[in-house]
């Protein structure tokens, strides 16, 4: 008996599934290779990154040069700081890709009182520390402040224990944790905790940039480093600063936490950590801001 072939029909059935197989594949590799490629046009971009006009601003400024030079292609969008903004809030909601102008401290008091950024924002370097002290346009020697003068402090608790231990360190007071060592306990210091003040001194908390605007009219104001620097105050005129090492209020780059290995970002930590910036922030700021550079792992 003749048996019907069936070897032409087989044949067109498996030309019509290559062919449908390769039309799918096809449009697999599209959708694997499209997120590729839309990482390279983002990657691209420049880096916004949200600063203090000085110092931050200034040696971000110094690293795009250093950028240019190298023709590494990193490309940075600097973007100076405005009074009313919060920085961090900027940072979660995407505005920005990182900031540049606040210390270890003031940002986990942030994320504590934001529960919600809470492993959404990291810092992935340390860069420098604004030395914080005690500055007076009346006497030239701390020992000269009168018993019961009123000294201006900062009015936030992310820096009035800067001010508390610079006087302890001075013999001026006493308080119940020894030294200024990045501990809770340190960082928590208050008025409270002075255990003996034999000079009677009283302390006016007052905001940042007034403290250094009202210098000829007070006894004595404790100073940020870069508000000094931008007041045109002497930093040998200082009566008492902090200890520039081991300080845990070094300034930090801070960013989101998926940012963390952009190329973007990278390069931008290598400048930061690098030689050539310690020698630009020791050669420009007179001692107010001196290097703390540390590369961070999230």
């Amino acid at each position: 008996m003749h048996r019907p072939s069936f070897r032409p029909a087989k044949r067109n059935a498996l030309r019509t599934l290559l062919a449908l197989a390769s039309v799918t594949l096809t449009g697999l590799l599209g959708s694997v290779t499209a997120p590729a490629h839309a990482a390279a046009t983002v990657s691209n971009e420049p880096l916004k990154v949200y600063v203090t006009p000085t110092p931050q601003g200034d040696i971000l400024r110094y690293v795009q040069k250093l950028a240019d030079a190298d023709g590494s292609g990193l490309k940075l969008k600097i973007i100076e700081s405005s009074q009313g903004l919060d920085a961090n809030q900027l940072l979660y909601k995407g505005d920005v890709d990182a900031t540049l102008l606040q210390h270890r401290p003031f940002f986990d008091s942030w994320v504590a009182a934001h529960p919600e950024a809470q492993g959404k924002l990291v810092n992935v370097a340390t860069l420098l520390v604004n030395v914080f002290g005690l500055y007076s346009s009346r006497y030239t020697s701390i020992k000269d402040i009168p018993d019961g003068a009123s000294l201006l402090v900062p009015n936030e608790q992310t820096n009035l224990p800067r001010a508390l231990f610079i006087l302890q360190q001075q013999g001026l007071l006493e308080l119940s944790h020894p030294q200024s060592d990045g501990s809770t306990a340190a960082l928590a210091i208050d008025e409270k905790n002075i255990t003996a003040n034999p000079r009677h001194f009283k302390f006016i908390p007052t905001e940042t940039r007034l403290r250094a605007k009202s210098l000829p009219d007070v006894e004595a104001s404790f100073i940020n480093g870069d508000i000094a620097l931008t007041h045109d105050i002497d930093p040998q005129s200082a009566l008492a600063l902090e200890d520039k090492h081991n300080n845990p209020y070094a300034n930090v780059l801070t960013t989101r936490t998926e940012l963390t290995s952009d190329p973007r970002l990278q390069r931008l930590v290598d400048y930061l950590v690098g030689e050539q910036v310690a020698a630009f922030i020791n050669d420009n700021y007179r001692g107010f801001v001196v290097p703390d550079q540390q590369r961070l792992q999230p």
